[in-house]
């Protein structure tokens, strides 16, 4: 999904810790908070940055996040209060087109999560909840290459594509690109690619895993493309609605 987001601002940085553990006492998390936990396995070190909900009484993440390098095989948690709405993009560069973490927050029982690769591609993701995954695709998509329709956004630090723009970013109802395909209906791969979301999520502790080791989704390659055309019907089942409207109000 596309959005963009506004915040206030709020109080201290959170708290980068080695794999697997969390100074969730450096979170400032309170009672009711949702925590996403973002691991990177990718092999080298990755940018996160960070939007929210464009309504200005949304709320942002405890203690306000700021752009960070996230090492590999580091583990950062942050912890999302009711009413949250937003995201985090992770790429070997800074860019607002890099895959995102997408998610929104209103008690426990009532979130949702979800991978998008509408705006581009950078990093491969996948997002889990009651030890599921629930969103995302572990697929590389780099074994492709990133083809006319869709563009190279940026070269990373290695002399290697860093980003792949998303040509379908404005097709609602798509299809991908051969590029995209392979993660469609697991990761969000054009605006309306809404089996990528898991709606009225029950647990509030939700953990995210980047690289091709992180487990994959049982949605990956299991989607018939074949029969999706430019102007099929809306893929939006009735329980996605909720989390698009709060990404985009």
């Amino acid at each position: 999904m596309r959005s963009y987001f506004l915040g206030t601002l709020m109080l201290a940085l959170p708290f980068i810790t080695a794999a697997f553990t969390h100074a969730t006492s450096e979170l400032h998390q309170r009672d009711g908070d949702m925590t996403i936990a973002v691991t990177n396995h990718y092999g080298t070190p990755l940018q996160l940055s960070f939007n929210y909900n464009k309504n200005p009484d949304s709320p942002l993440f405890r203690g306000n996040p700021q752009p960070t390098t996230l090492d590999k095989d580091a583990t950062i948690t942050y912890a999302a209060p009711p009413g949250w709405a937003g995201r985090i993009q992770v790429g070997k560069v800074d860019n607002s087109d890099n895959s995102k973490i997408e998610g929104s927050f209103y008690g426990a029982g009532n979130g949702a999560i979800d991978i998008s690769y509408v705006d581009g591609y950078s990093v491969p993701i996948t997002c889990s909840a009651g030890g599921k995954v629930v969103s995302g695709c572990n697929i590389e998509l780099w074994v492709r290459e990133c083809i006319a329709s869709d563009s190279v956004g940026e070269w990373g630090p290695d002399g290697k594509p860093a980003l792949c723009r998303n040509g379908a970013r404005e097709s609602n109802r798509g299809p991908p690109s051969s590029f995209f395909s392979p993660c469609a209906g697991a990761a969000y791969t054009f605006p309306f690619d809404d089996m990528a979301t898991l709606a009225m999520i029950r647990e509030t502790q939700i953990s995210c895993c980047i690289g091709t080791s992180c487990d994959p989704s049982p949605r990956q390659h299991k989607r018939d493309l074949s029969n999706v055309k430019a102007n099929a019907p809306s893929l939006m089942p009735r329980q996605h609605k909720q989390h698009r409207q709060s990404l985009e109000q």
